[in-house]
């Protein structure tokens, strides 16, 4: 087997058999995995015995990066099929690898390797073969948006239709996204809160979100006009709609993205017509906002890098603190840094650059023995783990 494939991964994006859309960018770097490799050293034969380690080691490398692509059921059901048709050509997902440890252990020769998997290539074939069942699903949405039908009847006044939350609601679900019913969260939202979040409060709107589950509320505003009166010649009048919107995730209160988007109509009718602006401008903005959210979470499926928050509550001591950062930056596996943003009052803020999800972390501290504490945590989402640090007695 040769040491090293030279390839740069090209763009693949496509709908899986779950709707779960992902792009995989390109010139992406391949995910780093380290796996060991064991063979018998038959009649103490060391060479023979080292480079079937080798293919051990690398044929396990490529089934952790299946493993973490391909949900378990899907593994145990189809574990011929896996082992045949990816195992067995393990070479042509190795862009690069290197020893980092080798040597006999009693009768057996073991290697470590670490190898560099291309993640497009083993994403063709298993979507091809049918497998690919992500492990990151995609958030669940609540759409918040305050919508107007304005210049009724030549008149400066206005009214709702709903079309906007309801075109939109259509299209996350036909893209395969859990939505909130619109009317079932503004039925128990205050006024007050409602108009805070129409006013664009990231942090009131990640707060209702939280509320009904979501990870993700798109708020914004929309609104129609008559253009300037009736088209030439006829009882038609030329209707525009112009729609804005944010994208906030519901555990950081940040904003994935802000878009807005237009859309118009002739129609007889002012209320029809703006309706129909309406549902124009929201189809063209739901796919642009479908689209900016699957980026963000493909983002993790693919192990890139994503900022995890991390609370921590109940510390007596700096020292709790410096042991906990010491275990996320010397042990745990697929954390790139620790930055610590703040210490006050026994509560810590520390900010991770991880390729991995959010539990992973949560389950590792939670099983981790400290010094005269434990971490129990109390709150786990994706992009944010709450922590209390608890006195052994």
């Amino acid at each position: 087997m040769k040491r090293s494939f030279n390839r740069t991964p090209g763009i693949f994006f496509g709908i899986l058999a779950i709707s779960l859309w992902v792009l995989v960018s390109a010139g992406m770097a391949g995910e780093m995995i380290t796996a060991d490799g064991f063979a018998a050293m038959t009649g103490g034969n060391k060479v023979i015995a080292r480079d079937k380690a080798v293919d051990d080691a690398l044929r396990k490398a490529v089934e952790q990066a299946v493993g973490t692509m391909v949900s378990s059921d899907t593994m145990t059901e189809s574990y011929k099929v896996i082992h045949d048709k990816i195992l067995a050509r393990t070479s042509g997902y190795i862009e690069k690898y290197k020893i980092l440890s080798e040597g006999p252990e009693g009768d057996l020769y073991r290697v470590r390797v670490q190898a560099e998997i291309g993640r497009a290539d083993l994403t063709n074939d298993l979507n091809a073969l049918g497998l690919l069942h992500v492990m990151v699903e995609k958030p669940k949405v609540m759409i918040i948006m305050d919508e107007k039908v304005g210049g009724l009847y030549g008149t400066t006044g206005s009214e709702s239709v709903g079309q906007a939350e309801s075109t939109m609601m259509e299209k996350f679900i036909n893209a395969g996204f859990n939505v909130v019913d619109p009317d079932t969260a503004k039925a128990n939202i205050t006024r007050d809160k409602a108009l805070r979040i129409l006013e664009g409060d990231d942090k009131a709107a990640a707060a209702e979100g939280l509320k009904y589950g979501a990870q993700v509320v798109i708020t914004g505003k929309a609104f129609s006009k008559n253009a300037g009166g009736k088209l030439y010649g006829t009882n038609m009048q030329s209707i525009q709609a112009t729609l804005q919107a944010r994208v906030i995730r519901t555990d950081t209160a940040k904003v994935i993205a802000s878009k807005s988007a237009t859309g118009a109509q002739a129609h007889i009718d002012e209320m029809q017509g703006g309706a129909l602006a309406i549902k124009e401008a929201s189809e063209k903005l739901s796919d642009e906002l479908i689209d900016a959210i699957v980026k963000q979470w493909s983002g993790e499926v693919y192990g890139r890098s994503q900022e995890i928050t991390v609370m921590i509550s109940g510390l007596v001591s700096y020292r709790h603190l410096a042991a906990i950062k010491k275990m996320l930056e010397k042990e745990t596996q697929g954390v790139k840094a620790v930055h610590q943003r703040s210490f006050v009052g026994g509560i810590a803020e520390l900010s991770l650059d991880y390729g991995g999800k959010s539990t992973n972390i949560a389950d590792e501290l939670a099983a981790r023995k400290f010094t005269g504490f434990r971490l129990e945590p109390t709150n786990v989402t994706p992009n944010r783990i709450d922590i209390k640090a608890i006195l052994n007695k």
